[in-house]
């Protein structure tokens, strides 16, 4: 076979391999799309505190219960102004009537889940649950 037929040849299959390689007995696999999930309900939403200590230095307070760990590290989960929880690694520093302070990685007024619950991933879309609506509203 000479190479011009090669040449010729070689494109010519390739082509007759792709049309061929989409033709069988199976059926195209069906796409699911997700419905959106709805909001998780989290206890309490809270935001950072600031606070004035004794001698006029101003210190972030998330409370205790907000704060988990990995290893060596310390985070919270911080909820954006469009209700997804973002992972935020912090520096804490001492604790106050229940409270930590934080000493890096927040800034006051951010919000956050007040108690940390594993079963939370970032990303998910969040709001304060309604029981905890209502019983402080009867309060």
């Amino acid at each position: 076979m000479s190479i011009d037929r090669k040449k010729k040849l070689v494109p010519l299959l390739l082509a007759l391999f792709l049309v061929f390689s989409g033709c069988s007995n199976h059926e195209p696999e069906h796409v699911r799309i997700l419905s959106p999930v709805a909001p998780l309900a989290v206890e309490t939403i809270v935001p950072v505190l600031s606070a004035t200590e004794a001698g006029g230095g101003e210190v972030l307070l998330v409370p205790k219960s907000a704060i988990f760990h990995n290893g060596e590290l310390t985070g919270v989960f911080v909820v954006g102004t469009d209700n997804r929880l973002s992972m935020r690694w912090i520096s804490i520093g001492r604790s106050i009537n229940g409270d930590v302070v934080v000493l890096g990685g927040l800034n006051k007024g951010e919000f956050v889940v007040g108690h940390y619950d594993p079963a939370l991933n970032e990303g998910v879309t969040v709001k304060k649950s309604p029981r905890v609506t209502e019983e402080v509203q009867n309060q």
